[in-house]
């Protein structure tokens, strides 16, 4: 059975969020019906709010850009297409970003494979700790050295969405 697309506004699928700029994205061309970025002090009831709304988590990955890592969270709905790129952006300097775990039970293995990647913390996870790779491992694999590309070369930032943290 195939999922058929349902054109609605991001305020009608997320109450408290308002559009700012093109979120709404081809889905044909990128795979998801909605791409934003969020601040991570929003991201936790963020999280409830999809889950609310009968989102569940697909999964949940980094990119290290020159502005940070970008982690990035993929979340859809069985009923209906709605796929939706979630993204937050944090220093290099200090990457971390609440966990979901509360929320969505799955995201226990996801954050703890894009620790092992990436170095991002997930702030009160229950059991964050090395999945894949060693624990005295002491790198994190996929962080650059050099040579990061710029995330305005890479993403259009005409995908903002404004949420209410409360």
């Amino acid at each position: 059975m195939k999922k058929q697309l349902i054109n609605r506004s991001v305020p009608e699928v997320l109450p408290g969020c308002k559009d700012r700029g093109n979120v709404v994205s081809d889905y044909a061309k990128t795979g998801f019906y909605a791409g934003m970025f969020i601040e991570k002090a929003h991201l936790l009831n963020f999280a409830a709010i999809l889950f609310e709304k009968g989102y569940f988590l697909e999964d949940i990955s980094g990119v290290d850009v020159q502005e940070g890592i970008l982690v990035v969270y993929h979340f859809d709905r069985y009923d209906r297409s709605e796929r939706l790129t979630v993204r937050v952006l944090v220093s290099h300097d200090a990457p971390s970003v609440p966990s979901i775990v509360s929320v969505f039970s799955g995201a226990d293995w996801h954050e703890r494979e894009c620790f092992d990647f990436f170095g991002v913390v997930f702030e009160n996870h229950p059991n964050l700790k090395p999945l894949l790779l060693p624990d005295d491992l002491g790198v994190h694999p996929l962080l650059k050295e050099k040579n990061r590309q710029s995330l305005y070369a890479m993403l259009p930032f005409d995908q903002l969405v404004d949420c209410n943290s409360s």
